[in-house]
């Protein structure tokens, strides 16, 4: 496998390096290992904020009984108007994209069968799931075109915004490119019970950056440079459409966000210089809300937050921007018009979930693992502890039960999102310092930062089997950044419901 996999890349990552060494931003070039550096064509012009919000359907049941409701999904191919008078294939969740939304309760089971309409495998991963490996989406655990595959999901854990998408080894950046992510919301009694906004006011928002051709086709550009920087795109889209606008009321509103994007990072602010109001994290609901500005998020990465817009007059605009580009069609996401009277006179919780910090000396053990592009066989590839991905590899073999402390050390100069399946974690520090107030909930995805260094805690409670854990660049994913850890059968305890 790693053979045919660096014999797929050919003559690739010349030009990297002389990127690297001339400091040449990677989102305004494109590379092939056959042609010279050269600028890439840009997307499309789309005027901003001429389109309102796409909300994704809530999925219902086909059927359900006492302990589980059943659901039924096909990928398929489909056709969508994104790029305004043009057409764009996706490859979509019941022919969508976003796919729909399943909405569950924890502590009841989901089943959710998966059927694969399209021309190459497929695996489903239930990101931020606590799910048995078998049904995990492990990227050897494919559901072949024309066959299906029925996922068990237990939802044995704390209540918190989960997205699905495809997890295919080699191919999971262009198969989400293409339009297979979807969210995967779950609650409970306790949440349910607090003063939090619900319903219509209770609204996902999936952020991805994409290149389109002229035609309008999606330009996924796997070549010399993205292997390295990532797919980077030039337009944002947020639930399938490019910067739109969504009419609101003059109240409080829950916006569920999740960074979909293969690469691109976000630093998320309000134009009125307002703060956001963060309620959650990856793993479910702070123990009380923080007022933050902005709030930088990785791919992979998810935030829970509450808008006050009732501080605004009726008619009044506000943007949703990203500090992190000055570029045309990337500084700002999304336009708020506050076109209803609506009081919302209910004060916010002051306190959300009981959040108890996992003691350092509970660690059975501690691990390190190393970040780091290395020289493989005359190619420059990103690593862990130096090796490229081998599912016949174990990289850490942990008792089922234990505590366990895991550092990523980053030798490079690329900050990397690393996520790791199975459980939930919290952040010791960044740096040798406590993560900000925010950050320092339930964890899935840690941004390592460059030369950094990044310490989680977590207990592997419930499930044995095998996971995966790897950057969530996706492609750096696709491209061996990944590793493999086995829980083993230990003493075993009665499940928790929280990891």
């Amino acid at each position: 496998m790693l053979t045919r996999r660096l014999i797929a890349l050919g003559g690739l990552l010349g030009a990297s390096e002389l990127l690297r060494r001339n400091r040449v931003p990677g989102s305004l070039l494109s590379v092939s290992a056959a042609e010279p550096i050269r600028h890439a064509v840009a997307s499309p012009f789309v005027t901003p904020f001429m389109r309102p919000l796409a909300i994704p359907q809530v999925l219902s049941p086909v059927s359900s009984d006492e302990s589980t409701d059943y659901y039924e999904i096909t990928m398929r191919e489909a056709q969508m108007e994104i790029i305004p008078g043009t057409l764009s294939t996706i490859w979509g969740y019941n022919g969508t994209y976003p796919g729909p939304t399943i909405r569950a309760k924890a502590g009841r089971r989901a089943v959710v069968k998966q059927i694969n309409n399209l021309p190459e495998s497929m695996s489903i991963h239930l990101h931020g799931g606590h799910t048995p490996p078998e049904f995990d989406g492990h990227p050897h655990d494919l559901i072949p075109p024309g066959t299906f595959k029925n996922y068990n999901y237990p939802n044995n854990q704390l209540p918190t915004t989960l997205w699905y998408h495809d997890h295919a080894v080699d191919a999971t950046g262009r198969h989400v490119y293409l339009g297979l992510a979807g969210f995967y919301i779950l609650s409970d009694e306790l949440e349910d019970g607090l003063a939090l906004p619900r319903d219509s006011n209770d609204v996902p928002l999936l952020i991805q950056d994409r290149l389109f051709k002229s035609d309008g086709s999606l330009n996924y550009p796997l070549n010399d440079e993205t292997l390295i920087e990532g797919v980077l795109g030039d337009r944002l889209l947020v639930n399938g459409v490019i910067q739109p606008y969504f009419e609101v009321a003059n109240r409080k509103m829950r916006f569920r966000i999740l960074n979909g994007s293969n690469s691109r990072a976000y630093s998320l602010a309000l134009s009125t210089g307002d703060p956001l109001i963060q309620i959650g994290s990856d793993g479910g609901l702070l123990a009380q809300p923080v007022l933050r500005s902005p709030i930088n998020i990785a791919p992979g990465e998810r935030l829970d937050v509450l808008i006050d817009f009732s501080r605004y007059s009726l008619g009044s605009r506000v943007v949703l921007t990203n500090r992190f580009s000055m570029d045309f069609g990337l500084a700002e996401i999304m336009e708020f018009r506050i076109t209803r009277d609506e009081p919302d006179e209910v004060p916010i919780p002051t306190t959300l979930r009981t959040f108890e910090r996992i003691p350092v000396e509970s660690a059975a053990r501690s691990r390190s693992f190393i970040l780091a592009d290395e020289v493989v066989n005359g190619r420059r590839l990103w690593t862990i502890d130096r090796k490229l991905y081998d599912p016949l590899r174990i990289d850490a073999s942990i008792n089922l039960n234990d505590v366990e402390i895991w550092e990523f050390i980053n030798n490079s100069y690329s900050t990397h999102p690393m996520h790791i399946h199975d459980i939930e974690f919290q952040i010791l520090d960044i740096n040798g310092r406590k993560p900000a107030t925010g950050d320092d909930g339930w964890k899935d995805v840690f941004l390592v930062p460059a030369l950094g260094r990044l310490r989680v805690i977590g207990k592997f409670a419930d499930l044995t089997g095998t996971y995966v854990f790897h950057c969530h660049k996706l492609e750096h994913e696709d491209h061996a950044m990944m590793g493999q850890f086995e829980v083993r059968p230990g003493n075993p305890q009665p499940p928790t419901g929280q990891v």
